[in-house]
């Protein structure tokens, strides 16, 4: 054989080999920037947004954005008078961010959308910062500090939004001891993609669970608080997505599969979800999570703490009690012990939160 066969006798096989081999998998981008999120096409979806704004140093910047689903969805290309289905749920928020919480807007109390189309707060003072203002708000979707999240629910699963509600996106940064953000500016955007009304088989429902009986104080520096939330279904409910959400004396976040009656923690057996990060704790969602829980059963979830002396920034614990007598209005000093009770501020409240997807939705949900 000459030198020319003998080429073409190593290369042949060789490219038969790289013909028969697919193309190497390369994951799309991450998207960083909200501004770079492209909406969906028109009538597959609806993008909403903040606006970019200033979160300057020691500053707690929430602020709460108003949206009518019929309006936005008319904007996109979809039927203004139809349910829309959502299915998938795409968000980019820059770094930064504490929290962003889209909530359906239910009972109206110091807070709504005859509020304005934006209603800021700043360092726990404005309506978008007292909690009871949405206490019966049902949950469409989270993320903590991570710039992006893309989920698509399992197939047949849909959220479905009424035409005539609104929906409230809730944006938390904070710029302080315990968290920054690295460009002083906040903003978030999210796109929602539907699915055809005849490939619905499942209706989406989400509980949002806030433990408000938490202290976490300097003679019991080392607390776990703890509550039951009961999804009432003659039938198991299916759960696939769960995270947790607590302040920088957090340790350890659980959430646990509950039959609905006990009073004692579930057994580790019956543990779906963990966090030991305050500051970017994991969700975990479908394909990776699906755990049924019992008829008439629900969610156990418990939060451990390790107390810590409060920033400098804040004042000590001298500025610390001053606050938490007049925060929860403590009449007897002996009770006051450099607490850090339930409440919005990161630098002087702590919190328990509990964020759970499943399917499909029931109407009656209780937590202890």
């Amino acid at each position: 054989m000459n030198g020319l066969g003998k080429a073409l006798a190593l290369v042949l096989p060789l490219a038969a080999v790289l013909v028969g081999c697919p193309a190497a998998h390369v994951d799309p981008p991450v998207i960083t920037d909200p501004a770079a999120l492209t909406p969906p096409a028109a009538g597959t979806g609806f993008q909403i947004k903040t606006d970019s704004f200033e979160v300057p140093p020691g500053i707690e910047e929430q602020d709460c954005y108003f949206f009518k689903v019929s309006d936005v969805a008319a904007a996109s290309g979809l039927p203004a008078d139809k349910p829309v289905n959502l299915h998938r749920v795409q968000i980019v928020q820059k770094e930064g961010s504490h929290h962003m919480n889209i909530f359906r807007v239910r009972t109206i109390h110091g807070l709504g959308p005859a509020s304005g189309a934006v209603v800021r707060g700043q360092n726990g003072a404005g309506e978008c910062f007292k909690s009871p203002n949405w206490a019966d708000w049902p949950l469409v979707a989270n993320t903590q500090q991570k710039g992006d999240m893309d989920w698509t629910y399992p197939d047949g699963v849909a959220n479905v939004l009424a035409p005539d509600e609104w929906l409230m996106l809730q944006t938390h940064y904070v710029n302080a001891s315990t968290q920054t953000v690295p460009d002083n500016k906040g903003a978030v955007s999210a796109n929602f993609y539907t699915l055809p009304q005849d490939q619905v088989k499942y209706e989406l429902g989400t509980l949002f669970a806030t433990n408000q009986n938490i202290r976490v104080c300097s003679k019991n520096p080392t607390p776990t608080f703890s509550q039951g939330c009961q999804v009432k279904s003659p039938a198991p409910v299916t759960v696939i997505g769960a995270n947790g959400h607590f302040h920088s004396r957090g340790t350890e976040f659980a959430i646990y599969s509950w039959d609905g009656k006990s009073t004692a923690t579930p057994a580790e057996s019956q543990r779906f979800y963990t966090s030991k990060e305050w500051n970017e704790p994991p969700m975990l969602r479908s394909p990776e999570l699906s755990t049924d829980l019992p008829s008439n059963g629900g969610v156990w979830y418990s939060c451990s703490y390790q107390w810590t002396p409060p920033a400098a920034e804040v004042g000590g614990c001298d500025a610390l009690n001053a606050y938490d007598k007049t925060k929860n209005k403590i009449t007897d000093d002996s009770q006051l012990d450099c607490c850090y009770a339930f409440g919005p501020i990161v630098e002087k409240n702590e919190h328990c939160n509990a964020f759970v997807y499943y399917y499909p939705k029931q109407d009656n949900v209780v937590c202890q």
